[in-house]
């Protein structure tokens, strides 16, 4: 076998026409039963069937390596669309596997089998396939037919005994509908003669209940009203006790504000207080200490240095103006601890003190009390001033523990 027999026997092409041939032979290409399709499919049957008669009678030592190629691309792109169209019976990839069959036939036409053999063989086979893809397809459609017909005569037939059935119920209906209607007539007659007897029977029962309901409701409505007016007399009552308490409980409130302010105020001073005696001391021991300290070591021979001492003061005095500040802060804020004590205890004792009072007499009595308290605290300004001035008395208070 030479090498060009070799190659065109083992080429592609030969066994993609071999599938394209199978495909088209499976029932189940086409299930729509759309004629279009089915002369798409019975066209592609003859074309192939065509080329495959070519392909038995040509020359393999004549037919060029590169046309096989071309022919091999052809068929694979049919395969490519038959494929496709099963899956979704779209008509255009049919169209689109004829054109690629007609790319096949103007190829297959460049091959010599026309001096080499006679085409009646391939033709013959191109024709027996079409005709036998239609006859499949009119005995398909044909079997559908006659299914269809055998099932609407049964059906034909059921539907003729219902309309019977249906008939014979009807006319058992309309009597039913006569002796109902008959009853329903007498029923309304009774109904009727009861409704009169039963409305007037009502009417006559309802004014009298209206009139009793009527009298009822007047005395109840009395007796609510008075009622009303004792219960809104004892919420008064409780009402004006409740403002006691509020205003009881209120006063405590604040003059246990007023106990923490002074307590803090407390804590402040005597903090400020012993911060200025604290300086005041160590102010002193820088002036007397070295001097105590000489006179025990030299007993004997002890004589004042002035110029030492004096040197010593203004040490001293860096000591003492931060004490004098101190002092001055501390007595501030024990002027404000004072009016703080005070405020509580006037708003701890005066609620039992105005009781003894009528109202008016105890609204003055509150009134005065404020401007009082209020007014003590410019006066509390001044009297820091002045307390602040006398150091040495604050400083004497605090080593007094006063």
């Amino acid at each position: 076998m030479s090498r060009w027999n070799e190659q065109f026997q083992n080429h592609l092409f030969l066994t993609s026409l071999n599938l394209l041939k199978t495909s088209l032979k499976d029932d189940d290409l086409e299930t729509t039963n759309n004629e279009a399709s089915i002369k798409e499919i019975a066209r592609l049957k003859k074309v192939i069937y065509y080329i495959e008669g070519v392909v038995e009678q040509i020359d393999p030592e004549l037919v060029p390596y590169s046309l096989l190629e071309t022919l091999n691309i052809y068929t694979a792109q049919c395969i490519s669309q038959l494929n496709v169209f099963k899956g979704n019976q779209n008509i255009l990839h049919l169209n689109n596997a004829n054109t690629s069959a007609d790319s096949l036939i103007a190829s297959i036409s460049q091959t010599p089998f026309m001096l080499l053999g006679n085409q009646k063989g391939a033709l013959s086979k191109a024709v027996n396939a079409y005709s036998e893809s239609l006859d499949k397809h009119l005995n398909k459609v044909n079997e559908f037919i006659e299914t269809e017909i055998a099932a609407e005569k049964t059906n034909l037939a059921s539907l003729k005994a219902d309309i019977s059935m249906n008939a014979k119920e009807l006319e058992s209906l309309k009597d039913l509908l006569l002796v109902v209607e008959q009853s329903i007539q007498q029923q309304t007659a009774t109904f009727n003669t009861q409704f009169q007897t039963a409305e007037t029977a009502r009417n006559t029962k309802s004014e009298q209940v209206i009139t009793k309901l009527e009298n009822k409701v007047d005395e109840k409505f009395t007796e609510l009203a008075t009622k009303s007016e004792v219960i809104i007399s004892v919420l008064k009552s409780y009402q004006d006790k409740a403002a006691k308490v509020y205003g009881v409980v209120s006063n405590t409130l604040q003059a246990g504000a007023y106990s923490s302010y002074a307590n803090e105020e407390k804590k402040s001073a005597n903090l400020y207080r012993n911060s200025a005696i604290t300086l005041m001391i160590i102010a002193v021991g820088i002036l007397v200490v070295p001097e105590i300290y000489k006179i025990y070591k030299e007993l004997e021979t002890y004589q004042l240095d002035w110029h030492l001492t004096l040197g010593r003061v203004p040490f001293s005095l860096i000591l003492f103006v931060p004490a004098f500040y101190l002092a001055k802060e501390s007595s501030k804020h024990r002027n404000i601890e004072i009016i703080n004590r005070r405020r509580e205890l006037i708003l701890s004792t005066i609620d039992p003190y105005l009781a003894l009072f009528d109202d008016a007499k105890a609204q003055q009595i509150k009134t005065d009390i404020a401007k009082g308290v209020f007014s003590e605290v410019s006066q509390a300004d001044v009297s820091s001033v002045n307390e602040a001035s006398n150091v040495i008395s604050q400083i004497l208070k605090g080593l007094l523990g006063k």
